[in-house]
Formats: structure tokens, C-alpha cells, sequence
């Protein structure tokens, strides 16, 4: 199979994950910059081919053992809702037979800088009384 083209993604404006947790779409925010993060990555396969990383980026957040135990798994899920409900929602991607992987979480933090990315969505993710921004990277080609 060749690529056809590469495939961008709508935003989802708003998402409760539960009573307490939202995760807001923030596109209008300042570029961020982060060193200390952690992100979970998906690959896609079937008619698109490609991956999506969603880094949580934590610098200058104090976290508590029971915080950071109650963050990563909320993070992580809150991560495959948006992305299915992208996904199945889009009207291009929505009409092809695309898996997803499982995510995978990794607390291994890479330097990411928002300004240097073109195809990528911020989100801020609202729990607890805490806001951490998320910035969500695309790869993703749909196939012939």
C-alpha cells in the first residue's frame, strides 16, 4: 500500500472524563515548552498508518506519591477517550478501518516544545484543582 495523504484530525472542544476531571481544548494558549513530562503514545494501523503522542506536562508541579498514582492512570485514559472519540467522530477518519493500539505510558520525559510542531492540539486538563497542560502530537497518513 502507498500513502495517499497525510490525515489531520479535528479537535474535540470539551470532554468530562468524570464528575471532577475535564479536558479542555486550549489551541489559542502561548506555545509551551516542556521538560518534565510524561506521555503516552498510540500507533494506528489498518487504512491510516501512523502514531499519536500525548505528553502531560508536569514542570514546576510538586506531585505527592497518591497524586502522582491517581494523575497517571486519569492522564492515560483520559488520553484514550479523546483520541477514540477523535477518531470515531472525524467524518474522514470515521468511514476507515483504522486499530488502535493499546497506549503506552512511559515516565521517561522528552523536551517538547509546542512552537516547533505543526501538527499538534493543546488541551488543558482541569482535576482536583489542579490545570496541566497536554500537548497531543499527530503522525498520521491514510493508506491506498
Amino acid at each position: 500500500m502507498e500513502v495517499s495523504h497525510e490525515m489531520s484530525v479535528k479537535n474535540i472542544k470539551e470532554i468530562k472524563i468524570l464528575s471532577n476531571v475535564r479536558l479542555i481544548y486550549s489551541g489559542d494558549l502561548n506555545p509551551i515548552y516542556s521538560k518534565e513530562n510524561l506521555h503516552v503514545k498510540f500507533v494506528l494501523s489498518g487504512q491510516v498508518r501512523g502514531g499519536i503522542i500525548c505528553y502531560l506536562c508536569l514542570d514546576g508541579l510538586e506531585l505527592s506519591p497518591v497524586e502522582k498514582n491517581f494523575i497517571y492512570p486519569l492522564f492515560t485514559e483520559s488520553m484514550n477517550i479523546l483520541i477514540g472519540k477523535q477518531i470515531s467522530t472525524d467524518p474522514e477518519l470515521g468511514t476507515l478501518k483504522i486499530k488502535l493500539s493499546p497506549p503506552t505510558l512511559s515516565m521517561i520525559s522528552k523536551e517538547i516544545n509546542s512552537t516547533l510542531k505543526s501538527t499538534i492540539q493543546k488541551y488543558d486538563l482541569e482535576f482536583d484543582g489542579y490545570i496541566c497542560p497536554v500537548i497531543i502530537e499527530y503522525s498520521i497518513e491514510a493508506l491506498n
